[in-house]
């Protein structure tokens, strides 16, 4: 029997990247997966290359009520639910004294609204299986580079929001883990990786001496939701290479 037969995972931002990546090893241990994303083109594409056990669904996990629908539907899908991927992140770079009010709010609403609001959705059908959240963080969350005081700091918010959830429904049965990411080969850092000066200072400063790929990632997540990572909760695991040790 496969890891995760007869299991129910929600991936948002599940049509690209990391999102994408992580639907493939848990589809190939046995899960159904519910793949959530604001572009129904490509979650509908995706869908179809994963296969019978991929579904997905439209909305937008920054904006009010779409958490809860996310959840309802996948419920209504699937029946269950027992791991939800916090996968859906919104990346921003630059001096603060150029940051409108409209990016800060969108990068919160994106990587910490979104995250306490599925979570909160998702808790109760959790609670239900024993299930588990694996929130998406970043290597800057625990770092200092100039220019990400926005991101870093939302990132920040989710290693703590991991903490806290994990120690408030650890009784009930739920773990709560994240995953940092470092650079990795994704839509979301095409500007970074297209800076050769700032790629190959990335790249150097990381001990294993390359990007990060989704499927590293990916891997990660899984071997967390797992029942292996069963005595793990509250943990923030990096998944960097050794980028910034």
């Amino acid at each position: 029997m496969k890891a995760f037969e007869n299991k129910v995972v929600l991936i948002t931002g599940g049509g690209t990247g990391i999102g994408k990546a992580t639907a493939i090893v848990f589809l190939a241990e046995g899960a159904k997966v519910v793949i959530s994303g604001r572009r129904q083109s490509v979650l509908q594409a995706t869908t179809k290359e994963l296969g019978t056990s991929a579904h997905f669904v439209v909305g937008d996990v920054s904006k009010s009520g779409e958490p809860k629908a996310i959840v309802d539907e996948a419920i209504a899908k699937c029946g269950q639910l027992d791991v939800l991927v916090n996968n859906a992140g919104a990346f921003s770079m630059g001096p603060l004294m150029e940051t409108s009010d409209e990016e800060i709010e969108r990068i919160y609403r994106t990587n910490v609204f979104a995250t306490l609001a599925l979570s909160r959705e998702a808790l109760p059908h959790l609670i239900k299986t024993k299930g588990s959240i694996i929130n998406i963080s970043s290597t800057v969350s625990s770092g200092v580079m100039a220019g990400s005081s926005v991101y870093a700091s939302s990132k920040a918010a989710v290693d703590h929001i991991t903490r806290n959830l994990a120690a408030e429904y650890g009784p009930s049965g739920v773990r709560v883990n994240a995953v940092a990411p470092g650079l990795t080969a994704t839509d979301m850092s095409t500007g970074v990786r297209s800076d050769e000066q700032m790629l190959t200072m990335m790249v150097g400063q990381t001990p294993l001496g390359r990007l990060g790929e989704p499927s590293d990632i990916a891997k990660a997540v899984l071997l967390l939701a797992g029942d292996e990572a069963g005595w793990i909760t509250g943990q923030i695991v990096q998944a960097s290479g050794g980028l910034m040790l």
